[in-house]
């Protein structure tokens, strides 16, 4: 007996699936960008009044927050629509100014949790090139640590010569499906809603590295990225 081949359709069904998922995450982020924008004026407008000096830190801390909201937008909205596996425009930093700028922003909270936030760089020159997108990806780690980890978070950096590995360690495990760990959706629990680990590992591909777990306990999430030392 002969077998029949499958539908044509069947065989288009995975390219109709990622056109769909592109152009819904399209859709949902030119949605966010209009509202953000008014946001971000608003609070430019507060500061600029400055009639409460005791709201101003509070205004620049939204400030702030908003901007990054509006770069991850914009970053996903480059990621949506690049054709084929998408390569980042992200300028470069030096890692230096990269893990200053998230410990500034994680020190707080993570104090405010009773946690500890430490930095070890393993003598890596300060001013080393590195896709300026690695911010984003470092937030969503420490955020990550935050909300299913425990205990001390540290940040380890090692200089690999071809490319800088970025160690975000907690005193926490992760177990179950492993392989499902970066699905949209999912998170260390197994019951998260968010696109977090999902997001910040396309972002890796795009800036031409990856990111993945390293192991489970502790929990060590390991991110990888190109230096390039031939370039200010």
């Amino acid at each position: 007996m002969s077998r029949r081949p499958y539908p044509q359709r069947d065989a288009a069904q995975p390219v109709e699936l990622l056109r769909h998922e592109r152009d819904f995450t399209a859709n949902a982020s030119h949605q966010l960008r209009t509202p953000l924008t008014g946001l971000q004026l608003t609070l430019e407008a507060g500061l600029e009044q400055g009639e409460n000096a005791r709201l101003r830190p509070v205004l620049e801390e939204a400030l702030a927050t908003t901007r990054r909201l509006h770069r991850t937008v914009e970053e996903v909205l480059r990621l949506s629509g690049s054709p084929g596996p998408p390569r980042s425009s992200a300028p470069l930093r030096p890692v230096g100014q990269v893990l200053r700028a998230t410990q500034q922003r994680w020190h707080g909270p993570f104090a405010d949790d009773g946690r500890r936030l430490e930095y070890l760089t393993h003598d890596v020159p300060d001013d080393l090139p590195v896709p300026g997108g690695a911010v984003t990806e470092m937030d969503v780690l420490l955020d990550n640590a935050r909300l299913h980890g425990r205990g001390m978070v540290r940040v380890t950096v090692r200089d690999l010569d071809d490319a800088l590995a970025f160690d975000v360690t907690d005193g926490g495990e992760v177990s179950g499906d492993m392989a499902r760990l970066f699905d949209r959706g999912r998170t260390g629990s197994g019951t998260g809603t968010g696109i977090g680990l999902a997001f910040a590992r396309d972002l890796a591909d795009s800036l031409g590295g990856r990111l993945s777990l390293t192991r489970g306990t502790p929990a060590t999430f390991t991110l990888l990225l190109p230096v390039h030392r031939d370039q200010p």
